[in-house]
């Protein structure tokens, strides 16, 4: 996997209502129109300048963007797509997925895109590491999540710790977004945490799988967005 990964319009096209596919190629041949639409979900503190993309119920040993990212409380947006049966004889309720996950950190233009590198051990081979390692983050849980490495560092403490108190909470917290954000099949929740921090959880795309980051920079090389491909965007 290069460094430079996109430098085509699609990480921004998909954040745009109205965006849509049509006669898209899915499972064993069948043909799906999907329609973008965009739903700003709040704000997530960003106090380290470091983030954690990951299954939020799979902390350990997780690892933060090498990347430096600004501090400050910066916009979540998910880009949704509606899929839809074109050959359907009656009307059907929309398939509705988390497609994309992204976090604005300024409204500049984004000039390039680059893969979103894990931090790893300097005694590590880079090209020895699992995808996951290096360039993604694996999701068992149907859910990705961001937060600051301050908030992580304590989560997966509790997680360490076997708190079962926590994980019930963080269940609960999840299952109760569900009711007011639900719709098949996706949802999403922003809730605090004991450390002043907060964490943004979303369903992720189809469910399970391994799931890759891309920094957008700005002409003057600031960064302007991070977002996660849920792999719901055809190849």
């Amino acid at each position: 996997m290069d460094k430079v990964l996109h430098k085509s319009q699609v990480l921004e096209d998909v954040f745009k209502d109205g965006f849509h596919l049509e006669q898209v190629k899915f499972w064993r041949g069948q043909r799906r129109n999907l329609a973008f639409y965009t739903e700003s979900i709040g704000e997530l503190r960003v106090t380290t300048g470091k983030i954690v993309a990951d299954d939020p119920y799979s902390l350990i040993e997780s690892t933060p963007f090498a990347q430096e990212f600004p501090q400050g409380s910066f916009r979540v947006e998910l880009a949704i797509a509606r899929i839809t049966d074109p050959s359907a004889t009656r009307e059907i309720a929309a398939d509705e997925r988390v497609a994309f996950a992204r976090i604005i950190f300024s409204d500049a233009p984004v000039a390039t895109w680059e893969g979103a590198e894990r931090e790893f051990s300097p005694e590590a081979d880079p090209n020895n590491l699992y995808e996951q390692a290096r360039w993604g983050f694996a999701v068992d849980s149907g859910t990705g999540s961001y937060l600051d490495a301050r908030g992580y560092r304590w989560l997966e403490a509790q997680q360490e710790l076997d708190n079962p108190e926590l994980a019930q909470e963080l269940m609960d917290a999840w299952e109760a977004a569900a009711i007011d954000t639900f719709r098949p099949n996706r949802s999403w929740l922003v809730t605090e945490l004991e450390t002043g921090d907060n964490m943004a959880l979303f369903s992720s795309g189809f469910g399970n799988g391994v799931y890759h980051s891309y920094i957008g920079y700005a002409a003057d090389g600031s960064c302007a967005q991070l977002v996660t491909d849920f792999n719901v965007y055809p190849d």
